[in-house]
This record gives structure tokens, C-alpha cells and sequence, in this order.
């Protein structure tokens, strides 16, 4: 698949209002824009669920229970936020956020995790999208039982903000 700004460029210049519907070009066009809304639909979930603070996660089941209703009704201001702000500084609970995929990167791993053999630029490339995405530093291997277990936590990561 070509990189995004040749889709963008012809886009711009009315190419594909003008194109036969039934050719390739406009085929690799369609699932160009069906990459583009999937990303777009990643990253407002991951925008939404970012939040995995303590903090945050004691305000979600408040809200679940309905606990948050009845001191919101009882009381003008309970000093929840100000606690949440400060259970969110728990170290423990900050390491499992994640950081969205670039938009430039998304039709490359979705294509990537479907592949059964992986060529070293391929690993290449992956690695740097991995370790944006988790916020780790790990280096490229040849230990095909480690690559495999990255591959495994994208298509996890894949699956939980595609929704």
C-alpha cells in the first residue's frame, strides 16, 4: 500500500471523482480511506480510555454504582477531584497507559499482524511503532518467541480500541 500523502495529493486534484469505480487504483483508494476512518475510530477510543489512573478508576466505579450521585446531591463539593488528581500521581498505575499509533504507521501494522513470516526491514520498522505505542525501549530480535509475543500484544492493543 502507498504512503498516505500520494492518497491525499490525488484526493486534492479530484482524481478520484473521475476514475473508473471497478479499477485498482480506486480499490487500494477505498481501503485507504476504510484505514483512515479505522484509525480515526482507534484513536478516540484510546483518547477515551486513557485515563488509568487510580484516580480515574475509583471515579468510574462511583459513577457505576451511583455512589457519585448521592454525594453530588448531598454535598456542593466533596473534594473528589482534587483526591483524584492525587491518586492518579500513583506511579504503580501510570505505566499502563498507552500512546496512540500514527496514522502514517496504522495500515502498516494492520497489514503486518496478518503476515506469518517477517522480514528484517519489516522488524525494523515495527520495533520504533512498538515501543511508541507501549512506551517501552525494547531493541529488534531474532528470537522469532519474543517478536511473535510483540506482534500478539499489538493485535491485544488492536483489538481493545478498535471497537
Amino acid at each position: 500500500m502507498k504512503d498516505n500523502k500520494y492518497y491525499e495529493d490525488l484526493e486534492k486534484d479530484g482524481y478520484y471523482k473521475t476514475i473508473d469505480k471497478r479499477s485498482k487504483d480506486y480499490r487500494e483508494y477505498k481501503q485507504y480511506l476504510k484505514y483512515k476512518e479505522d484509525f480515526k475510530n482507534l484513536q478516540r477510543n484510546v483518547e477515551e480510555n486513557k485515563t488509568i489512573g487510580l484516580g480515574d478508576v475509583i471515579d468510574k466505579i462511583t459513577k457505576a454504582t451511583g455512589i457519585k450521585k448521592v454525594v453530588d446531591a448531598i454535598t456542593d463539593d466533596c473534594g473528589c477531584d482534587e483526591r483524584k488528581e492525587k491518586f492518579n500521581k500513583i506511579p504503580l498505575w501510570k505505566r499502563r497507559k498507552v500512546n496512540c499509533i500514527d496514522e502514517s504507521d496504522y495500515p502498516f501494522v494492520k497489514e503486518f499482524v496478518k503476515k506469518t513470516r517477517y522480514s528484517f526491514e519489516d522488524r525494523e520498522r515495527f520495533i520504533p511503532i512498538y515501543n511508541h505505542i507501549f512506551r517501552v525501549n525494547v531493541k529488534n530480535t531474532k528470537c522469532d518467541s519474543c517478536f511473535r509475543g510483540y506482534i500478539k500484544s499489538i493485535k491485544e492493543y488492536l483489538t481493545i480500541y478498535e471497537k
